[in-house]
């Protein structure tokens, strides 16, 4: 085997510490960067040494490269939409320098990056999708909710937006529940020109599957159930079990997967009742937050895509074993977290009690559950996780304050009589 030097983007996710593991236990020398102090994967023995960015940048990604160049990497892993963004924008400059970026050209990323641009696909390769419009104008939106129904849900397009300047995060799916509320959601998700997606609710359970592709041709998958969603209104899960893939998600996944001659790891995830054809829902064109499952369970994603990227010869495993059960515990603080804060205005889905979030969290959980984090060749990161977990709340606390502080200070700025206009510098020197 080849050892590469191989960067990991992203850090402080949990699938950032899945490729850490993985990399590190195949022999490789992995690195990794984020621009937190101490983010999640850098805990890990497999981690030789972190970068700290700078921001999610331009010149931060520049100096990145040049910390790289120095390690001798051979592999840049992103693991989120924006550092494949910041990645592609200079491509050349990393290839210059010897590095293969671990994430396709921007041409083929848009197509799953732009939630729009991934339905329409989607339809035109004869995929099931919700009841979707794409308006174009505020008048386009009232006429979009009307068409699907009320209660409706609007989607930002991008799930990380450039705004010419830096990244503005969405936060989610917002549901309107009649005409009187759409216009705020509308402004809530507008990204520049690029109106939301408007979207009718279908039922069914929320299922995803997971491919590693070789230009449009997946190589790998996996599947998996979702025990406990992050956020119950609907997200990444803090406890999943490996399942079976089912037949009719792969040949819906493999068909998409083909159109948009994907190359490298993807999600695919779809409503699925069980009657029913299922409806696609989105893609992740990336690593998933739940990758140390596909790991733990048999299907090595990164090691899989490391040997894609470098030209070795691949073996994908014929099957993996079911009815693994990882826990991410943090996922589970944060999901009480949510469950306090009470459920998003017009959410349609059952919501729990905090009785129900502190049984989930204090309680005994399903049968062979295993934690995410720790590991009994690694267990640092199961300690990183709760000090990086603790950093962000602390921050996010700080963050409200001072918007409500400095709020507050704009309001009575609004009623105190400007100031008298500051004397002249000569004055000011006499």
């Amino acid at each position: 085997m080849t050892v590469e030097r191989i960067l990991v983007l992203d850090g402080q996710t949990t699938q950032a510490l899945a490729c850490v593991r993985s990399l590190g236990r195949a022999g490789h020398v992995v690195f990794v960067a984020s621009a937190h102090r101490r983010p999640l994967a850098a805990w890990s023995r497999y981690c030789r040494a972190h970068f700290r960015l700078a921001g999610e940048t331009g010149p931060a990604f520049a100096a990145l490269r040049t910390w790289a160049l120095q390690r001798r990497v051979h592999v840049v892993l992103p693991q989120r939409e924006r550092s494949c963004g910041l990645c592609n924008a200079e491509r050349e400059q990393w290839e210059a320098l010897g590095m293969t970026l671990g994430c396709g050209p921007e041409a083929m990323l848009v197509g799953a990056f732009n939630k729009a641009r991934t339905l329409e696909l989607a339809q035109a390769c004869g995929l099931r999708i919700p009841p979707t419009r794409f308006p174009q104008s505020l008048a386009d939106c009232h006429t979009a909710a009307e068409a699907v129904g009320y209660p409706c849900i609007l989607k930002p397009r991008f799930s990380d937006f450039w705004d010419g300047e830096r990244f503005l995060a969405d936060h989610g799916a917002r549901y309107v529940q009649n005409a009187d509320d759409l216009e705020a959601g509308v402004r809530a998700c507008r990204q520049g020109e690029f109106w939301p997606v408007i979207q009718g609710i279908v039922s069914g359970r929320g299922k995803g599957v997971f491919a590693l592709c070789d230009r449009g041709e997946p190589v790998a998958w996996f599947a998996h159930e979702r025990i406990r969603d992050v956020r119950p209104s609907g997200s990444g899960s803090s406890l999943r079990r490996s399942t079976a893939l089912d037949p009719r998600l792969q040949a819906a996944a493999a068909r998409l997967l083909s159109a948009l001659a994907w190359h490298g790891p993807a999600m695919v995830e779809f409503r699925d009742d069980g009657a029913a054809e299922p409806c696609l829902i989105e893609v992740n064109g990336r690593f998933w937050g739940s990758l140390e499952l596909a790991v733990a369970s048999g299907v090595d994603f990164p090691k899989l895509w490391v040997d894609l990227l470098r030209g070795a010869p691949i073996e994908p495993p014929t099957r993996y074993e079911t009815g693994v059960t990882l826990r991410w515990l943090w996922g589970d603080v944060k999901r009480l977290l949510y469950v306090a804060a009470g459920p998003p205005p017009g959410c349609p889905e059952p919501y729990p009690s905090i009785l129900q979030g502190l049984r989930e969290v204090l309680g005994p959980q399903p049968h062979g559950t295993r934690s995410e984090t720790w590991s009994g060749d690694d267990r640092w990161p199961a300690v990183g996780e709760w000090v990086q977990g603790v950093g962000d709340v602390a921050g996010a606390v700080r963050a409200a304050l001072a918007r409500r502080y400095f709020g507050a200070r704009s309001g009575a700025a609004a009623r105190i009589p400007p100031a008298p206009p500051a004397p002249p510098a000569e004055a000011m020197r006499a």
